[in-house]
């Protein structure tokens, strides 16, 4: 049990670091917490036992440790089915009428501690003949909740199904060992819950690190680029201020030539090169900078149809010239919070990626879809595609798939990534060598926007 205790507040550790502002992660936080709480209550079983057995605590020790042992166990028996109907109540928030779920988790609070006011069961830690006429219900509820969301966003479809397999068998197995069976005598059956559990964790452990789950990997991802670009910023700002420095002496003493060099055509156009290369070493400096500093955001509420038929017919000349077939489809009634100047750059940066993934010609299909949980840019070409082991790196600042470009710093994605993130949406990227890429811009909806910068 000493591995269930770790392993689970290690989950929940996580779960809340990555959705403090997200309901349904705090529950399942929460839900993860409880069942660790159950698990210490065993350990502290063996702790008890054998450290009166052995004299190293007197009868009152021993009292107190029990007192703290049956908090746990309570914990988890009311706590545990409290918690996972809050959860499937917060994941699935439009199962249920407005008002219901506003005063939900105050509502369903009452039973629980009701249970707090019963006298201490004699040889079980809870009574579990009353217990069991409401935590399974609750427990049945929220897996409900939990499998009957058919609504899910696009580009969340994964991770919804991550999630059904890695919470519904350990919490309906859980429901059997520590509800059910207790019922019909059978007292001792939770012992057989790590087996589930450790599963469980196998497939967090492996969503976490390929899909994500309900924001761990994004939480992560997020730290590791933020320290990236962190480091970027502050090397580019040194390198920016020497090489300003010296391309300003190059120009003065430039200019103290030309004016000395009336009389040689070849020495002014010698001149002439020198000064364009300074103007061109500037302007790399300046873009390389720009992407690399901590984007200042203006956020307002904006048409995301209305965003994406600007940038489609801003580069209808380099599909036309491209012989690429532009297929768009609009929710006209999708909308978001979101800095419209850098987000246009953004999606303009994708659909120049797609464009130039095509270099044959192709087709090149533009989607805003709209829900209640967020709206979605999809962009998708018919391109070259991305190796698989280049995926996970196109995000990250001077990685670049696009070598001997000219004016390719390998800042586009890196930017299209951080920008997103600020406005506390997802930029994802799936993508076929031979078949294509596919680009999306979620942003959260309205109401979970607000706040966010």
């Amino acid at each position: 049990m000493l591995f269930v205790w770790i392993v689970l507040w290690l989950v929940s550790a996580l779960l809340l670091a990555a959705n403090r502002s997200n309901p349904a992660g705090r529950w399942l936080s929460f839900v993860s917490f409880c069942g660790g709480m159950g698990a210490l209550a065993s350990v502290l079983e063996g702790w008890i036992v054998s450290l009166y057995g052995s004299g190293q605590i007197d009868a009152s020790a021993e009292r107190l440790l029990r007192i703290v042992q049956r908090g746990c166990s309570w914990m988890s028996y009311y706590g545990l089915p409290y918690a996972f109907l809050c959860f499937g109540a917060a994941y699935h928030s439009h199962a249920l009428p407005a008002a219901l779920g506003r005063r939900l988790s105050v509502i369903t609070a009452v039973l629980p501690l009701g249970m707090l006011a019963l006298p201490i069961a004699d040889e079980t830690p809870v009574h579990f003949s009353i217990l069991g006429c409401w935590a399974i219900p609750y427990i049945l509820i929220g897996a409900l909740l939990l499998l009957t969301k058919k609504s899910v966003h696009p580009s969340e479809r994964r991770a919804h199904r991550v999630l059904i397999a890695a919470v519904i068998p350990v919490i309906l197995i859980a429901l059997l060992m520590n509800f059910v069976l207790p019922l019909f005598g059978l007292f001792g059956m939770w012992r057989y819950n790590v087996w589930p559990i450790a599963v469980a964790f196998v497939i967090f452990i492996v969503a976490l690190f390929n899909f994500g789950f309900l924001g761990v990997q994004l939480l992560i991802e997020r730290r590791q680029l933020d320290y990236s670009l962190r480091a970027i910023t502050s090397g580019t700002a040194m390198l920016n201020h020497a090489i300003k420095n010296d391309i300003g002496k190059i120009k003065l003493f430039s200019d103290k030539i030309n004016r000395s060099a009336e009389a040689s055509s070849e020495l002014r156009e010698d001149l002439r090169v020198i000064t364009s290369a300074t103007s061109h070493i500037e302007s790399m400096i300046r873009s390389v900078h720009e992407r690399t500093q901590e984007l200042q955001l203006l956020p307002l509420r904006v048409n995301l149809a209305l965003l994406v038929r600007e940038q489609l017919q801003a580069l209808e000349p380099r599909t036309s010239a491209g012989q690429i077939a532009v297929q768009a489809e609009y929710d006209e009634q999708a909308e978001a919070i979101a800095d419209v100047l850098q987000t246009s750059e953004a999606l303009s940066n994708v659909l120049l990626n797609a464009i130039e993934a095509m270099p044959g010609g192709g087709e090149l299909h533009v989607k805003v879809i709209g829900g209640k949980r967020g709206s979605t840019i999809e962009v998708r070409d018919t391109g070259v595609g991305i190796e698989k082991q280049h995926l996970k790196k196109i995000v990250e600042p001077f990685f670049t798939t696009k070598s001997g470009r000219a004016m390719n710093f390998g800042l586009g994605l890196a930017y299209c990534y951080q920008l997103m993130n600020r406005q506390g949406g997802e930029l994802r990227i799936q993508s076929e060598i031979g078949v294509g890429t596919i680009v999306r811009f979620h942003f959260p909806s309205l109401k979970r926007s607000k706040g966010v910068y």
